[in-house]
């Protein structure tokens, strides 16, 4: 079945990824917002990956995009969805284990000349399990249990949700 890269940029996954970005500066093998994919059936994809994609949207945007997430995703498929832990972040800053640069890399983005490199929200776990679950009727909301995905080059960093 389809497995999507949603927002892929600068980190492109490999097969069997279909890689999704609304800028076509990064040659993904689709251009669109991924809010509105068309493209794509209902209930054709078995995985969808948002990897440090939904800070980068608006809250009424990445609402938009997990609840089209839902629609393409087939019963039993899963949405994937990676974005820095606020809370882990302010604590580690505050107690000093990361420099102001991580910590603010993290929370406003890392600004390379493009606007779409600002993150434009934070989540802790329960803001994100609270969005998630404001935009469609999942079955289950979990934690991401640390494992490979073949194809997929997922950070792994502590503070990643």
């Amino acid at each position: 079945m389809l497995k999507l890269n949603c927002g892929s940029g600068q980190r492109p996954f490999g097969n069997p990824f279909v890689n999704v970005d609304l800028q076509e500066k990064w040659n993904p093998d689709v251009v669109a917002d991924c809010a509105h994919m068309p493209m794509f059936e209902d209930d054709s994809a078995d995985m969808i990956v948002f990897h440090h994609c939904a800070e980068h949207m608006t809250l009424s945007q990445s609402k938009a995009a997990f609840a089209e997430a839902w629609r393409i995703l087939a019963p039993g498929g899963s949405l994937l969805i990676f974005v820095p832990d606020l809370r882990a972040l302010v604590t580690a800053w505050v107690q000093e284990r990361i420099t102001d640069y991580i910590f603010c890399v993290n929370l406003h983005g890392a600004y390379m000349g493009d606007d779409a490199d600002i993150h434009r929200w934070s989540f802790t776990r329960g803001t994100l399990i609270t969005h998630l679950a404001s935009a469609a009727t999942w079955t289950k909301i979990v934690p991401f249990y640390r494992r490979e995905i073949p194809g997929a080059d997922i950070a792994m960093d502590w503070w990643v949700l």
